[in-house]
């Protein structure tokens, strides 16, 4: 990085000074110039966003603290979301109103009620007396919301699977347990991933608004940024690229691990 920022500030420098001496010297050379010139300067203009918004004062150790924190946010979220979808989802579909009952009442009440105001409830109401980051309080209450959802997720899975394969799978000599991970799961997984990885990139999205909560995430750093520039096109611009990045990258690798789960299923087929 500290190899990288003086090339960066001197490739700005030199895109300044071409852009500089690329303008006409009155409006009638402007009228006569042509494409080249304006290019130059609206490379120029660029660099100077690029240097405005993320070299000068450092502003670049904003964003990547803000980067950090959202994807701390996000992973955290999803491996809570993931197993509490799992622990959701066994209660649900349990024959005890004991726990289908309670699994019924938290996912209406989390697909009913908007995340922003879950947040604020866990951040001001229920933490209100704890001493705790509010990192963690997003964590929280987007891993309750997520595994609402991913129940739901897991529970259609599992329903899609014809009950002659369970069935199969006992008259064999398998477990309950066995039945399930070996003939049962592998079967859902295949109408779970596709739903599953468009909620993975919801959720990445809508950490967004932890900045309610004091959180300086991606958009609340874009948004410190464009308070002390006054430029709200490229902070917000820069913001709206590295969120598409991130959940590129996520569904890039998600779409790699349900390639794989289906070529391993193939395989043992053969």
């Amino acid at each position: 990085m500290k190899r990288i920022l003086p090339a960066l500030s001197a490739a700005v420098l030199l895109l300044q000074g071409a852009a500089a001496s690329a303008l006409p010297a009155d409006a009638a050379a402007g009228a006569e110039a042509g494409p080249a010139a304006r290019r130059c300067a609206a490379l120029g203009r660029i660099a100077e966003g690029f240097h405005r918004n993320v070299l000068q004062e450092k502003r670049y150790l904003l964003i990547l603290a803000g980067v950090r924190t959202t994807a701390k946010i996000s992973a955290c979220s999803i491996l809570l979301g993931t197993a509490l979808g799992a622990l959701i989802c066994g209660m649900r579909m349990s024959r005890s109103a004991w726990l289908s009952v309670p699994a019924r009442a938290f996912i209406s009440v989390m697909r009913g009620v908007p995340l922003l105001v879950i947040l604020m409830i866990c951040f001001y109401v229920v933490f209100a007396s704890v001493d705790i980051d509010p990192v963690y309080v997003a964590i929280a209450a987007f891993g309750m919301n997520f595994g609402a959802y991913v129940s739901e997720m897991y529970r259609a899975g599992i329903e899609s699977v014809d009950r002659g394969q369970t069935e199969a799978g006992l008259a064999l000599g398998f477990t309950e347990i066995q039945t399930f991970a070996h003939v049962v799961a592998p079967q859902a997984l295949r109408f779970i991933f596709p739903v599953y990885k468009g909620e993975v990139i919801s959720l990445v999205k809508i950490t967004s608004i932890v900045g309610y909560i004091a959180v300086q995430d991606l958009t609340r750093t874009a948004d410190i940024i464009r308070s002390r520039t006054f430029d709200a096109f490229f902070p917000l611009v820069m913001v709206a690229v590295l969120y598409f990045l991130i959940s590129w990258l996520l569904l890039a690798a998600l779409t790699l691990i349900e390639a794989r789960i289906v070529s391993g299923r193939a395989g043992r087929r053969n």
